[in-house]
């Protein structure tokens, strides 16, 4: 116990000579724990807008066959599966759009409005009318908010779409805008209008899905597929290839931390090497009364770990003020680069836990060498060096 009372001693003697071991370590801890809020930010945000347009979870036409055809049927199935909160059948394809001189291709989406709108929340993306409109007009359509400008429409204006020979005319009923390049091409219709365009009798393209986690979608579609001759898959699926991406960008992130813990240590070490130098006398007058190895070595390294809960206590309270000020001045980065708007740091307890732990193994690990060194100092060979 006594080893404590000298490292507390040694330490409330020589408040500038721990300064920089707390100041690079705070340092480390900050710059561990922004990073760590700024890569879950970042992860949430491209997580959340990929889901956000989309199913959480799809239903598609079993191998061979290009539609599902007893999607009424599956539907019901689909809703006994626990923690199901929407169920929309879909009908998706191509047409052109023409209105006077222009003609655009478009990508029709065939819907029930009343069970789309809690699948993606197609209300909210409408910068004017009314998406369950389509549920009582059945000429009438969502458009795209760019697309509607490139067609030059407005609202009341009816335009036609075609589609191998078929032409109907509808009428925008809503424009919507969903942030991104959808709103150039898309179109709703009602499924029964759309099934018309489509000339492929009363069938659908998918059925798509909302759970209410939306983890909790890859063990529904392994159900479905399971328990159905349908192929269902989650957004984890569809996404593979981004998710894999977040990975390997969190892998190198991992490295970026080895490198600070690292530089961090030295910083620390290089401190208590010095420490050590200046002390030399001291330990060989402690070896000299009967303090062994061991206790010189615990003396050195309660100091370490006594400088631990400061450096993180600091380096916290600055990555949070970090944190403050960004959501302050937001930093605005180019979305179609980044596929975030804006840049944010969100900081939990887990990370704050993190840093903490980040802290005390660094202030751990750098005492180790100083210590060791300390305790195969010959005391005799001590005394008479200083």
């Amino acid at each position: 116990m006594f080893e404590i009372v000298i490292a507390w001693r040694h330490i409330t003697a020589s408040p500038r000579m721990v300064l920089f071991p707390v100041l690079a370590v705070a340092l480390a801890v900050m710059v561990i724990a922004a990073m760590m809020g700024l890569m879950e930010s970042y992860r949430e945000e491209i997580i959340s807008s990929t889901v956000e347009n989309s199913p959480y979870l799809t239903v598609e036409p079993k191998e061979g066959e290009d539609y599902i055809h007893l999607y009424k049927t599956l539907s019901s199935v689909i809703w006994g599966y626990p923690g199901v909160e929407a169920v929309s059948p879909r009908l998706l394809g191509m047409a052109a759009a023409k209105y006077r001189e222009q003609v655009k291709g478009v990508s029709i989406i065939g819907i029930d409005p009343l069970l789309e709108d809690p699948l993606l929340g197609v209300q909210s993306d409408l910068v004017w009318g009314d998406f369950n409109d389509l549920a009582f007009k059945k000429h009438s359509a969502i458009v795209g908010a760019k697309l509607a400008e490139d067609l030059k429409l407005k609202p009341g204006d009816g335009f036609y779409l075609v589609r191998k020979g078929v032409s109907l005319k509808v009428t925008p009923a809503g424009y919507i805008r969903t942030g991104t390049g959808a709103d150039e091409s898309l179109v709703y219709l009602p499924l029964e209008t759309a099934q018309r365009l489509m000339g492929e009798g009363d069938v659908v393209s998918e059925i798509g899905i909302k759970t209410s986690d939306l983890y909790e979608a890859p063990a529904i579609a392994s159900g479905l597929s399971r328990d159905s001759f349908y192929k269902a898959q989650s957004w984890q699926d569809k996404s593979r290839n981004l998710l894999n991406l977040l990975d390997t960008q969190r892998f190198f992130t991992y490295l970026f931390y080895l490198l600070i813990f690292v530089i961090s240590g030295f910083g620390v070490v290089n401190t208590m090497i010095m420490t050590i130098s200046r002390r030399t006398r001291e330990i060989g007058i402690l070896m000299a009364i009967g303090a062994n190895r061991g206790s010189i070595i615990k003396i050195f390294m309660a100091e370490s770990l006594i400088l631990g809960p400061p450096s993180a206590a600091l380096g916290c309270l600055l990555a949070y003020v970090a944190a403050k000020l960004i959501e302050a001045f937001p930093i605005e980065i180019p979305a179609e680069v980044y596929a975030a708007s804006r840049m944010s740091i969100l900081l939990s307890p887990e990370i704050f836990a993190y840093a903490v732990a980040f802290a005390m193994m660094v202030d751990l690990a750098a005492g180790l060498y100083p210590a060791y060194k300390a305790s195969r100092m010959d005391p005799v060979e001590a005394i008479a060096s200083a």
